[in-house]
């Protein structure tokens, strides 16, 4: 098994239609077909550009959010930002972000002709005020696409720790996860010992070890999965890990 598979969860499994080709080939389909497509790219994304604009360009919480609804809505909706995108030329992300950067410049110039989402389409996004605050970069020196990185980072880290505590629950090995937790997300490893998260949980060092191993490899499946929709080959999902990983 190579390195594609290993990530991929095997070669049986296929390479899906990609973000870009789902919404490509969705515009010829029926409505729920586009309709679910523009809701996937739409939820991978929205934080991050919420979190560039709000930081990375300097806007208040109110402005930002007006500004998210109206990138997607004017730009990725109805706009014809779909059908400039060309694989060829990098990652959906790299794009996205340039075409963030295009829109906030034409924003700026527009501000005073119109009040910013007076007319833009809404969309469900749920916008809770404390959620978005810990996506934000703990510096605010940073450019907007750093800004736009580090959030996507946080949002893919997020679902794939729920999706990978799912899992185990559903395999009903919970505990796989919370030596995980306990080890790696309260303490980094720094202040505990395998023995010590071990007497926690009434389990013997080896066992933690066991534990530690496997849920490290089920979140970074489910990061890998959590991606999945938004690459346009196996290389740019193996690209877009290494940038999460670093390795």
């Amino acid at each position: 098994m190579g390195q594609t598979d290993t990530v991929l969860g095997g070669a049986g499994r296929a390479f899906p239609t990609t973000a870009w080709g789902v919404l490509h080939d969705a515009r010829g389909g029926a409505a729920p077909a586009r309709r679910e497509s523009l809701e996937r790219l739409v939820a991978a994304y929205w934080k991050p550009v919420y979190c560039a604009i709000r930081q990375g360009w300097g806007k208040g919480n109110e402005d930002a959010k007006d500004l998210t609804q109206e990138f997607f809505a004017s730009e990725v909706l109805e706009g014809p930002l779909l059908g400039r995108f060309d694989p060829a030329r990098g990652s959906f992300r790299a794009f996205l972000k340039g075409a963030l950067s295009n829109f906030m410049g034409h924003a700026a110039r527009d501000a005073a002709r119109k009040k910013r989402g007076g007319d833009a389409r809404v969309l469900p996004l749920r916008m809770d005020d404390a959620d978005l605050s810990q996506l934000l970069p703990d510096t605010q020196a940073l450019p907007p696409d750093a800004i736009f990185d580090r959030a996507w980072a946080r949002v893919v880290f997020g679902q794939a720790l729920r999706l990978a505590e799912q899992r185990l629950r559903d395999e009903g090995k919970p505990a796989v996860f919370e030596v995980f937790r306990r080890y790696d997300l309260e303490g980094d490893g720094a202040g505990a010992s395998y023995a010590d998260v071990g007497r926690a949980l009434g389990l013997d060092a080896d066992t933690v070890k066991n534990h530690l191993t496997r849920a490290r490899h089920e979140f970074r499946q489910a990061a890998a999965d959590v991606v999945y929709d938004t690459v346009d080959s196996p290389e740019e999902l193996a690209a877009e890990l290494k940038r999460l990983f670093g390795a």
